[in-house]
């Protein structure tokens, strides 16, 4: 994704002037930081021109918001508080009195996140000796520039807008996910993995309303509902996004405020706003079209979210092929079909019990991947026959990845996740053993992967350091020097934020062909 102009991050319909003396204050920053970036000890903080002129925008936006009371990085900070005990975990004590202002701790906790996202994949210390020369440097140089900045903020003046409707916090919501300081790399990191070409409508919804980012674990919409000025209950409707329901419905009824449509998995009915008096919105719909889409709450009502696929078109035996696969996605359907999500449930039990029974306890390591093609041929026997299968069981397929490995695997049994595998896991078994002490680069990268992956949940990580101990191991990987209690906890959430939401087993239910 190529890099935005500064001028595209600001809201739709802001000042140009002020825009321009912001966007002169950034450029006064690149200069500033080039300077104090040849005060470093080491070379490997130090930025190119392109990175540092980035890292200078984002640093003006923090001084604007913090200086304006925009909100962001005070609802960062009141989430942090809630998670972890203190504003700025590792970074600020848990019991020192709050920061305030344009401080060091603030701007070392910023560019100690900022670094990783300018240049993807960095290990980098919270107490790198340039990181906190830089801090000091940069606060002095922020603090300096407040009497120059505008004294009306066209982002607080955007966010201070009304909240009265769905449609009005999606647009803070697309903004503060594509273009705030806080989450614009880390959108464009998430279109550069996921997407081929310009981001869709689709794309850009599930970044804002689902994905996890390393500030905290956090989510867009977790920081929207901090900063907004709403009651409890919208800033919860606002969190439960990303649970967005995901499902066909059919049109009974519409007009140019408010459509009626039936949840055909469900059979509930729903009641989506689609303007006001004040902000008639054409008709998209019809009664008795059929809609495939996503709908999200807002003040008791519903709202479309991202884009919606017009279905009517389609056979009936086509709409029912739909409508049979989305049942078979626990994982969507689950989150408004309480019936199906308790029948899941309890079928992930099932099969977690059973494996567990075949494997012999939820922590194995096996030495290579015929042994674990072995012990799941074991376990889908055990399990067949259980079901009453009598015939044979299909072959399995081994994934290369696994095929290939010779360094042992690491098999984990969890109930709602089910079997998590991990490769190479006599390198991080080793490296936990030796807490911290002369681990070698290879366990230590291994150990950062198994972090980092996606695939590995918190509860995997918990359980071999149960086994093992090791906490010193993942400290020194990550080059954390730290004892704050919160270390663990943090490090998980920054780097599996989606296992700290609403989970559901993945499990296909095969629902029956109407003839």
């Amino acid at each position: 994704m190529k890099n935005p102009s500064y001028s595209s991050f600001f809201p739709e319909n802001s000042d140009k002037k002020t825009i321009a003396k912001l966007q002169s204050l950034a450029k006064q920053c690149a200069r500033e930081y080039a300077a104090i970036q040849k005060e470093f000890h080491f070379p490997s903080l130090q930025l190119p021109t392109a990175v540092r002129t980035r890292l200078a925008e984002i640093l003006v936006d923090f001084a604007l918001d913090i200086h304006s009371g925009s909100g962001l990085w005070t609802a960062l900070e009141k989430c942090n508080t809630e998670l972890f005990g203190t504003p700025l975990p590792l970074v600020h004590p848990a019991k020192a009195e709050a920061p305030s202002g344009i401080c060091r701790e603030r701007v070392q906790f910023l560019l100690w996140n900022l670094y990783p996202q300018l240049d993807r994949g960095w290990v980098l210390s919270h107490r790198h000796v340039d990181l906190v020369f830089a801090a000091e440097e940069v606060t002095k140089m922020l603090n300096g520039l407040l009497p120059s900045l505008p004294t009306v903020s066209p982002i607080k003046k955007f966010l201070d807008k009304p909240n009265d409707y769905g449609w009005e916090v999606k647009k803070k919501l697309i903004w503060l996910g594509m273009h705030s300081y806080l989450f614009r790399l880390h959108f464009e990191e998430y279109i550069d993995e996921e997407v081929e070409g310009e981001p869709q409508v689709s794309h850009i919804d599930d970044f804002i309303c689902q994905h996890t980012t390393s500030w905290s674990g956090l989510g867009v919409n977790d920081i929207l509902a901090a900063c907004l000025d709403v009651p409890d209950e919208q800033r919860n409707e606002l969190r439960s996004w990303y649970l967005r329901h995901c499902s066909v419905y059919k049109i009974t009824k519409t007009d140019k405020e408010i459509t009626e449509a039936v949840n055909l998995v469900t059979d509930t009915p729903y009641r989506i706003r689609e303007g006001a008096p004040s902000h008639p919105r054409p008709k998209h719909f019809r009664p008795n079209m059929t809609v495939y889409g996503n709908l999200v709450p807002w003040r008791g009502e519903w709202y479309w979210s991202g884009t919606q696929q017009d279905l009517t078109p389609y056979p009936a035996k086509g709409i029912a092929e739909v409508l049979r696969n989305l049942k078979q996605n626990t994982q969507f359907v689950a989150r408004y079909w309480k019936e199906r999500e308790e029948k899941v449930r309890q079928v992930a039990e099932e099969h977690y019990r059973q494996a567990l029974a075949s494997y012999g306890n939820d922590l194995t390591v096996l030495p290579n991947g015929r042994a674990w093609e072995q012990a799941q041929i074991k376990w889908l026997t055990a399990h067949a026959k259980a079901c009453g299968h009598k015939g044979k069981i299909p072959r399995i397929s081994v994934p290369e990845h696994l095929q290939k490995c010779k360094s042992g695997i690491g098999v984990f049994l969890d109930p709602v996740e089910g079997q998590e595998t991990m490769e190479n896991f006599n390198a991080i078994r080793n490296g936990l053993k030796k807490n911290g002490k002369t681990c070698t680069p290879d366990e230590e990268a291994t150990i950062r992967d198994w972090l980092d992956s996606e695939s590995i949940c918190p509860a995997f990580v918990h359980r071999a350091l149960k086994e093992y101990g090791g906490e010193e191991s993942i400290k020194y990987a990550f080059r954390w020097e730290t004892d704050e209690p919160c270390w663990l906890e943090y490090l998980l959430r920054c780097r599996k934020g989606a296992y700290y939401r609403r989970r559901f087993p993945f499990v296909s239910l095969v629902e029956p062909t109407e003839e």
